[in-house]
Formats: structure tokens, sequence, C-alpha cells
């Protein structure tokens, strides 16, 4: 049995290592009870499927689904859960490490209408 464990767990991280990476980093800007902030957001997403991310972002967890005409649907958890969209509106055309510049918005699932704003540089390859 130890075998199969390490066996399943091996083949778990090589399925990451190999994934497609994105790593991003940018601003966001928060309206969190009426006092608006900005803050430095990093994060890094890997690729599950052609149509699902899994990765961490901000200070939290971060689920993406492929949604229409190029969006992205955010499922994330960090103080609170959270629901939002993303958008890619430039990618890089270059071979190696691709480029790209995205803005999500999220919004917090608690009732107060707290939401977030995120401008992010992506790299991932």
């Amino acid at each position: 049995m130890k075998l199969v464990t390490k066996i399943a767990t091996i083949a778990t991280l090589a399925s990451f290592m190999f994934a497609g990476m994105n790593l991003t980093w940018g601003n966001t800007y928060t309206d969190n009870d009426g006092t608006m902030g900005a803050a430095s957001s990093f994060g890094v997403h890997f690729d599950v499927n052609d149509n699902t991310t899994v990765g961490w972002e901000a200070d939290g967890l971060m689920v993406g689904l492929a949604g229409p005409a190029g969006t992205t649907f955010r499922l994330g958890y960090e103080t609170v859960p959270t629901l939002g969209m993303s958008y890619t509106w430039w990618e890089g055309a270059g071979t190696g490490w691709g480029t790209n510049l995205s803005t999500a918005l999220d919004f917090d699932l608690t009732g107060d209408n707290d939401f977030a704003v995120t401008v992010n540089l992506g790299l991932g390859f």
C-alpha cells in the first residue's frame, strides 16, 4: 500500500509540474465598507485542463472556469468567499514565456457588497 501511495503522490506532483503555469503580479483596488483601498497582489495558477485553473491569488485559493467570449469565472476563498469574472485583454505572441495583461472583478459573497478590481501582469508557460 505504501508503494501505491508513493506512486499516486509522484503522479499528482508530476501533473502539476508539467501543467501550464501562470504567475501574476498586480494591484488590487477594493471597496470595503465604503472605504477605498489599494494593495499589491501576487498569484500562481495551474492549468487543470483547457477550461479550468486552480491556484493561489492574494490571500486565498482561486478556481477559474472558462466563460463566454474569452472571460473566466472566478470562485475564490480568501477571508470570505468571492465570485467574479476576469478578462485577459492582451496576450504576447512570443515563444517561451507568455505574457498577458488582465483585469478581474470579484464580489464578496457575505452580503455587504464589498468588491475588488485587480489589474494583473501575467507570466506563464
